[in-house]
């Protein structure tokens, strides 16, 4: 049907024949691009090697779920049958298993990736959430995944892929960017976890279309599609009984959809978890396009909905909205549950960057070898493990067991390399025992030191002068101050005869150092009744610091019925202060002062506490030890009431320090906590290394200041573009909503994820309707100084103060979308004097009409963690960490593979009924943040100095103390990472890794201000540095000098000519090799995360896995050997063997694997007319002997081994089975003792088997 003059939404009358009909004019030009794609989880309630290529949903449900495997075939076989059909993949756990196990499909793939039909998504290794992990985890989350995607199969993933992670770090799109992607899209984030149109809400609440740019601290952004109905919104079609109703479906989401798309383009994403290719999609494409010439449904890839969108916004001057917002807190239970992995995370990652900088310096002093096959695993162990229901703390209970192997791989390997470069550099430093500092600034701390034999009673420092010491531990411990340990540098010492002391009993309740007083209140379960800083009292009149909180929570959801990634409280809370402390003990020593306290809560737990304020240490260390922990469905929070006028949360995130917005806790009626049936978000967050109370920004307007931490800014749609505001506020640490004056504003918890406390008007009352509307419901004073400013400068700066204080406003449940429930600075005229203004993250606003501020105090007061991250920081200036949590809900307590297992008293592992360590640390100072030096404090609590106790008599070849390199500005720009350069076994590459080639730096800049940055070392010059991006490859921009702006994260790659002073030519740091040989193919079964050491380049695997045969027969199974190498042939030889007298033919073969190629063959097993019944092994082992080029990564020669098992008959039998289970084992603490199994097999032949 022909339409002339079409006005869109008109109705007209028409008719064929006789029957007549009415019709709506479309708008033309829209396009809804249905994108096919599954999301899948290496882990969750299942297991890893169950999603892999084992289960599949029995019975079929609504999704049709089944494994990875399964899926990637599938929707290949669709593509090969219907051309239209177009989808994507992502994920590196399963696209290398199926990738190496199925090296036939790789010619398709690779056609239609070439052919613009199927697209590789994400280019990291998973879904991470990177909020959980440290910043360089993230990053070389990015390494692993853009170098399998990209230089393994050869794609070209444009973007990031974060479909379901619980909240996003900041600095994501940042780093995305600085890997090559263009564009990202995600389902979670600024509209709490199931976005606006749950419940069939209306997207319109949004402030911003889903189609924005997304933009770091760091100011690099990406084009970002937020989907408003989550990633599965295209996929409930499926059960449409026609394709009509199909349609009408699809249809009916596009009206919503559209409704916030920036262009007349829309994204549907056609797919849910583990689901097979959409039934109806492609009818779709087919039928609904040759009905309608608008709006068109179209089968496509994401790459062509960005171009599309690109295109349109450059051809009709739309400039996506700038988004600096924190898209936190998503499911707030994932940052406490399962607690000790995210400290064991964290103690890996620190223990893996370690080693990374001392190997190499002994690879530069010593000629040792760089440990790069250990330290590419551990990274792709911590990468895995960051996935969003791993580190998260959302899986069943044995898939929580598995993961535990992961980060104590990731550890061990890290502590094995550290510990053996600081062995052999520390053989060049004469003295009894080194200190080593790994971090880029110098420092004094206390170190604490290990020694086999009895400690001699002294300790010396470099001139001889005797240093007081602290022994513990019958003499095996040896504690003391370093002073002034030099830049990733260190400061030798020797013993000496003498008589040290231990902790000595003092009477009191009260602890000092020369800057802290500290007293406990025994009577309320020994909590802080007074902390004094350069005395100031912090601790709040009435309360107690340090104190436990337990909540009762309920088991799942009282809606959507989960449990573990959900925060969940009901209400009564009971605190250890509700009760006297069993006892408290003061403590003097030689190096500080300290007090023991230990309580109980009835019925729940017992703990100690340990309280140190140590000399010439400028913090508060504590740690909390809980034993005899019995609850379930509880959350123990720990209390610190230290409230300081004026101040609002900050917290860091990823090499950045942004504002957060206070918790919602308890019911400000009474003591109770919120009911989360009633009040679901309580708007907890996630911390990386400490948060507190401080200012980000501040407004100073004449004698009154406010602090400034989330913002929405305004836009009028006319004047200056805000771009440059708002990346200038978020390196000042404040994160904003950019909306416009027209759109609903930010501020509803019933919508928005978090809450803003300030708002800036950009343009006057003419330019903005906002503005006038806050002018006009405010006194006139206001708006003549409005008139004012503009008639004297042109320009206008005005604080319209809130109808009420911040406090008031801010409670469970809170709507602060009033036009004057928060204030207002309304920015008029010069907008770059303001931004210019915001490099000292103060803004100045002078003005006759009132402010109207609360009181304020420049003043710091913040808690560092160890892997603890989740934070809330209530009103009345009390911050909590959550310390751990028991939870019922599922998948708590979710067994896969039989026998269960459960904690010593039966017990799901969920419950976490064991004993728990926690170390925290309290620091404050006078200023903000920055002044306090909180990132530096929060570095070093997290990276204690590491002693080396030596018993050389080697005079060595470096002087007692001195810096291998050395950052300036120290305090300003930290060190993020420092690696040999390149990261070849992550793209398949033969290459070497040894840092007398080049070395790479990351540098951060850590306070939100331009720094003009330095290197060098105390031993020898450092050549002039490149810059590069975060893969370590040259950046485009080569400045002849390392400026940074604020929160930038810069790679560079340098020389450093360091002399040779030791003798370890080739010494290995690290294994090579795993333990268990031969490494299994098929290694996702063994449920241990990625590929072994070496990241298997090569593998033979025999299809079927199992086959039956009979007696005087044969069998033929298929043998395929495929490389992943990307820059050299592979030559080696694969052996077939099966049972003893059993003939297998080919028996050896010899190949020559060509990149990225493979190889296959028959193999034709005899089987004799002896054998019995029983389960028969054929096994394919293979090896790599050489390559194309002289070298090969000493990982890549170990041997890979495939198995098929060859069944006779009906025997009752198991391939493996465990004879006898492990006795119990009583030990303490110190001492080893061995736990032992025996384990079979039912199969005819020897076994091998690996420890997990």
């Amino acid at each position: 049907m022909d339409v002339e003059r079409g006005v869109p939404g008109e109705v007209r009358r028409a008719w064929v024949g006789e029957t007549a009909f009415d019709f709506t004019v479309a708008e033309p030009g829209w396009t809804m691009y249905l994108i096919s794609h599954f999301h899948y989880d290496p882990v969750w309630w299942n297991t890893q090697a169950a999603y892999t290529s084992v289960w599949t949903e029995d019975p079929p449900g609504q999704c049709r779920q089944t494994n990875g495997f399964d899926l990637v075939a599938a929707h290949l076989e669709m593509a090969r049958r219907e051309p239209e059909y177009k989808f994507v993949l992502a994920e590196v756990d399963y696209l290398k298993p199926y990738w190496d196990a199925r090296p036939e499909d790789r010619a398709d793939l690779r056609r239609f990736i070439a052919q613009g039909r199927v697209e590789i998504m994400g280019g990291t290794y998973n879904e991470p959430n990177t909020n959980l992990t440290s910043p360089e985890t993230a990053i070389r989350n990015f390494v692993s995944g853009m170098g399998f995607q990209r230089d393994v199969m050869g794609a070209d993933p444009a973007t990031a892929w974060q479909l379901d992670v619980f909240g996003h770090d900041p600095q994501f799109p940042g780093m995305a960017a600085d890997v090559g992607l263009t564009s990202s899209s995600w389902a979670r984030g600024p509209h709490h976890q199931w976005g606006p149109m749950q419940n069939d809400g209306d997207p319109e609440r949004m402030q911003f279309a889903s189609e924005f740019e997304w933009i770091a601290p760091s100011g690099r952004g990406l084009l970002t599609h937020y989907m408003p109905a989550h990633y599965s919104a295209g996929w409930w079609m499926d059960s449409s009984a026609s394709l009509a109703e199909a349609e009408e479906s699809t249809y009916a989401l596009f009206t919503k959809l559209k409704r916030v798309a920036l262009t007349r383009n829309v994204l549907l994403p056609v797919g849910t978890d583990y689901t097979p290719p959409n039934k109806w999609v492609t009818q779709i494409h087919r039928d609904w396009n040759a009905r309608y010439v608008w709006p068109k449904f179209i089968c496509a890839l994401p790459s062509e909905f960005f171009a599309a969108v690109r295109a349109e916004a450059d051809e009709r001057g739309i400039t996506p909205s700038p988004q600096t917002r924190d898209m936190n807190p998503i499911y707030t239970g994932k940052d406490v549950s399962y607690i000790d992995t995210k400290q064991a995370n964290r103690a890996a990652e620190d223990a893996v960057l370690d080693a990374e900088r001392f190997a190499v310096f002994a690879g530069l002093l010593g000629g040792a070898d760089y440990p790069q096959a250990a330290l590419a695993k551990a990274w792709v162990q911590l990468a895995y493990g960051a996935h969003h229901d791993a580190i998260t703390g959302s899986e069943s209970d044995q898939v929580y067991l598995d993961l535990l192997t992961s980060w104590r791989d990731a550890w061990e390997l890290g502590v094995t390399a550290r510990d053996n470069a600081l062995n052999l550099l520390t053989e060049a430093v004469d003295g009894s025992v080194v200190v080593w500092n790994a971090l880029a600034h110098n420092r004094t701390d206390i170190v604490t030191a290990h020694v086999d034999e009895p400690f001699p009673g002294a300790l010396l420092d470099s001139d001889g002068n005797e240093v007081p010491v602290l022994v513990e531990h019958d003499g095996a411990t040896v504690s003391w101050l370093a002073r002034d340990v030099p830049s990733l540098g260190w400061r030798s010492y020797r013993f000496a005869t003498g008589q040290a002391q231990g902790w000595h009993p003092v009477a009191g309740v009260e602890i000092a150092n020369e800057r802290y007083r500290l007293r406990i209140d025994a009577a309320r379960g020994g909590g802080v009744c007074s902390l004094i800083d350069d005395g100031r009292e912090l601790i709040a009149d009435g309360g107690v610091g340090n104190e436990l909180a337990v909540y009762e929570e309920y088991p799942a959801h009282p809606e959507a019925g989960e449990g573990p990634w959900h925060l969940l409280p009901t209400g009564p809370v009971v605190g250890s202060s509700a009760a006297p402390a069993d006892d408290v003990q003061c403590q003097h020593s030689a190096l500080g002062q300290r007090v023991i306290v230990r309580g109980h809560i009835p019925d729940l737990l017992r703990y100690t506490q340990i309280i140190t304020l140590w000399s010439g240490v400028q913090r508060v260390d504590c740690r909390t030890v809980i034993d005899e922990f019995v609850g379930a469905d509880r959350l123990v929070r720990l209390r610190w009431p230290c409230p300081v006028p004026g101040a609002l949360p900050v917290s860091e995130v990823g090499d950045a320090v942004i504002g957060r917005g206070f918790g919602l806790l308890h019911d400000s009626s009474s003591p109770q906590a919120v009911d989360a049936a009633q009040h679901p978000w309580t708007l907890d967050n996630p911390a990386y290394g400490w948060f507190g109370l401080s200012s980000a920004v501040r407004v100073r307007i004449g004698d009154a200041v406010r602090a400034v931490s989330v913002a929405e800014v305004v836009a009028s749609g006319e004047g200056a573009d805000p771009r440059e505001l708002m990346v200038a506020l978020v390196r000042a640490g404040v994160t904003a909503t950019c909306s416009a004056a027209d759109k609903p504003r930010y501020g509803d918890l019933a919508v928005d994820s978090n809450l803003p406390d300030t708002r800036f008007a950009l343009g006057g009352p003419d330019e903005n309707p906002f503005t006038a509307a806050v002018l006009a419901e405010a006194d006139i004073a206001y708006s003549d100084e409005f008139k004012r400013q503009i008639d004297a400068t042109g320009s206008a700066r005005v604080w319209v103060p809130a109808t009420a204080p911040l406090a008031q406003q801010w409670v469970p449940g809170a709507d602060l979308r009033g036009v004057r429930t928060l204030p207002v600075l309304i920015l008029a005229g010069d907008i770059d004097a303001v931004i210019q203004d915001l490099a000292d993250a103060e803004i100045l606003v002078s003005q006759q009409a009132p402010a109207a501020a609360e009181p304020f105090e420049a003043r710091t007061v913040a808690l560092l963690n160890r892997g603890v991250p989740s934070f809330a920081i209530e009103p009345d200036g009390a911050l909590h960490t959550s310390l751990m949590r028991s939870c019922t809900g599922w998948p708590s307590g979710t067994w896969i593979d039989p026998p269960r297992r459960t904690a010593p008293d039966g017990s799901n592992f969920q419950l976490q009924h064991w004993t728990h360590t926690f170390d925290y640390a309290v620091v404050t100072g006078a200023g903000d943040w920055r002044a306090a030096g909180v990132a530096s404090s929060a570095a070093e609590f997290n990276r204690p100095l590491q002693p080396v106790v030596t018993d050389s008599d080697a005079a060595g070849g470096l002087p007692s103390w001195g810096s291998l390199l050395e950052i300036e500005p120290a305090g300003t720009v930290q060190l993020g990472a420092l690696k040999a350069a390149g990261n070849p076994l992550a793209s398949g590459s033969v290459r070497s890794t040894d840092p007398a080639d080049g070395v790479t730096a990351r540098l951060v800049e850590i306070t939100g201000t331009p720094a003009e940055a330095t290197l060098r070392s105390g031993l020898r010059a450092v050549t002039a540095a490149a810059n590069l991006n975060l893969l370590e490859e040259p950046a485009a921009e080569q400045p002849s000098h390392l400026s940074l702006h604020g929160y930038q994260i810069a790679t560079v790659s340098t020389q450093l000519n360091l002399p040779r002073v030791l003798r370890g030519e080739h010494r290995r740091l690290a294994p090579d090799a795993e333990a268990a040989q031969p490494l299994y193919a098929r290694y996702w079964l063994h449920n241990r995360g990625p590929a072994p050491l070496g990241g298997l380049p090569a593998v033979a695997y025999l299809h079927p896995e199992s086959v039956v045969g009979q007696a005087s027969s044969e069998v033929v199974v298929r043998l395929t050997a495929a490389s992943d190498c990307t820059d050299a042939a592979l030559h080696g030889r694969v052996r077939l063997t099966g049972p003893a007298d059993w003939d297998v033919q080919p028996d050896e073969l010899p190949y020559v694997l060509p990149p990225g190629e493979h190889l296959e063959t028959d193999v034709v097993v005899s089987i004799p007319a002896s054998a019995e019944p029983g389960l028969y092994p054929l096994r394919a082992e293979l090896v790599v002997t050489g390559s194309g080029s002289d070298a090969l990564p000493p990982s890549w020669r170990q041997v890979v081994e495939d198995v098929c098992v060859v069944r006779i008959g009906e025997p009752e039998a198991r391939v493996l089975k465990l004879v006898s289970e492990p006795r119990d084992v009583d030990i303490r603490a110190g001492e080893t003792a061995r736990l032992s199994m025996t384990i079979g097999t039912d199969a005819r032949t020897g076994m091998s088997a690996r420890h997990i």
